[in-house]
């Protein structure tokens, strides 16, 4: 880990990351002298009841708003006119099996926003972390252990999130004192899922709901941050079985519940913060609350800028929609097609390489806001069905000479590499070539981390 108290950490590189999860009971050690004795025997945790079914669409991913931010993790946020309660405003980062991820926990020594931790950390995103003593310290009142060192040490029976030296993510509830078998562990609670069953919290605990945290793990290694709105008219905010309940359907199996309420934050590098804090009493992104930690998640970022998104340029384009498309906005794609009258009679896909009747050569512009320095690969995406479709003659930034670059079809292809410096806009401009169709779809713009 390189995230420390007090001081700020400079950026790692990734390291593989296999996601695992200890059982959420782990059995209490045999405390040796000087060491925190073992708590005692928990008593038996209340049995949860059956809720309302959730939609019967509710883990199919298609149904979400999905947006690639790196490789091989997803945002989504999916708005629920009526979930449980009420209005529902959930929003996700969902981590791939075996991607190459690395997770961190940071506690800068003062309570400080979640993004603001993101941001100088150079994490790709940040979750808001643990309890701490807002109206006193502003510190962390729960297990906290950072670089192989306990800061706090955790409360008896405490629910944990533990990032072992081999990126291992663990969820646990953990006896009084340290968590030596990890590198960083941050205290939260209460446990939500464990073994895929949910975690009973009581009758009373059932009628409480407010905007909600969690990290879930899944069989096969994914992983889940989840953030629930509430404390608005939009968003009602959860109960701690109705979260677990949507874990689950997400396919978690372990999962843990982390600071809530006006602390409930999700942040991404180059969006800002994504879901909706209700710190400032309004549903919008500006109400994020200064907090004492946070989990950082870092991985080479990706922007994928769709042919929607794209300016087209030159008279005769055209939208369809096919299988195979791929993109943020729908899986359609855009073609050129010539306008009847300009140079040979009917209309059709054709001759890209040149002016329309005199008119601006068919080009399409992508332009991407990058979030980070250093270098990039540009890579373009062909549909797996649809037009035949020529080269493309691609151009990056203002002027300089074009390349020609053939696409595959339902593939990326690289279409240029650069260096950014302080400029983070870069534009990828592709046109056709005489006597072939032109097809777009989207361009996706992949970080390169040593």
């Amino acid at each position: 880990m390189i995230v420390r108290v007090v001081r700020s950490s400079c950026a790692v590189g990734l390291a593989s990351a296999l996601v695992a999860i200890a059982v959420a009971q782990t059995p209490t050690p045999t405390p040796s002298p000087g060491t925190a004795k073992a708590p005692a025997a928990p008593k038996a945790a209340p049995a949860p009841v059956a809720l309302a079914p959730l939609p019967a669409d509710f883990a199919d991913r298609a149904t979400w708003r999905s947006d690639e931010i790196g490789v091989g993790v997803q945002l989504r946020f999916r708005w629920f006119e009526k979930l449980y309660a009420g209005p529902q405003s959930l929003t996700l980062v969902e981590v791939e099996p075996k991607a190459d991820v690395r997770f961190d926990v940071v506690a800068p020594g003062v309570r400080t926003k979640t993004s603001a931790m993101g941001a100088q950390n150079g994490a790709l995103a940040a979750i808001n972390g643990g309890f701490f003593a807002i109206e006193s310290t502003g510190l962390s009142t729960g297990l906290l252990r950072i670089d192989g060192a306990m800061v706090v040490p955790a409360k008896p029976g405490q629910a944990s999130l533990g990032i072992g030296e081999d990126q291992r993510l663990r969820v646990a509830t953990r006896p009084e004192g340290d968590w030596p078998e990890v590198q960083d562990a941050l205290g939260a609670g209460p446990m939500l899922l464990r073994s895929g069953a949910i975690v009973g919290h009581g009758a009373r605990q059932r009628g409480i709901r407010h905007p909600r945290s969690a990290v879930g793990v899944s069989k096969d290694g994914s992983v889940v941050w989840l953030t629930a709105d509430g404390r608005t008219s939009k968003a009602a905010g959860l109960a701690h079985e109705e979260t677990a309940a949507i874990l689950q359907a997400l396919g978690c199996v372990d999962a843990v519940n982390l600071d809530g309420g006006g602390s409930t934050t999700l942040w991404v590098a180059g969006r800002g913060v994504v879901n909706y804090p209700c710190d400032n009493k309004k549903y919008d992104h500006a109400g994020e609350r200064a907090v004492a930690n946070a989990v950082l998640l870092r991985a080479a970022a990706v922007v994928v800028v769709d042919d929607a998104q794209a300016t087209l340029r030159g008279e005769g384009w055209q939208r369809a929609t096919v299988a195979g498309g791929k993109g943020v906005i729908g899986g359609g794609y855009a073609r050129w097609v010539k306008p009847a009258g300009a140079g040979g009679g009917a209309g059709g896909a054709g001759d890209a390489g040149g002016a329309a009747a005199g008119g601006e050569a068919p080009s399409a512009e992508f332009a991407a806001e990058l979030p980070f320095a250093g270098a990039w690969r540009a890579m373009a995406w062909l549909p797996a069905e649809g037009d035949a479709a020529g080269p493309w003659q691609v151009v990056v930034g203002g002027g300089g000479a074009a390349k020609e670059v053939a696409g595959k079809r339902g593939a990326w292809v690289e279409v240029a590499r650069v260096e950014v410096g302080s400029e983070r806009r870069v534009v990828v401009r592709m046109g056709g070539v005489a006597g072939r169709a032109l097809v777009v779809d989207a361009v996706r713009w992949v970080e390169e981390r040593g």
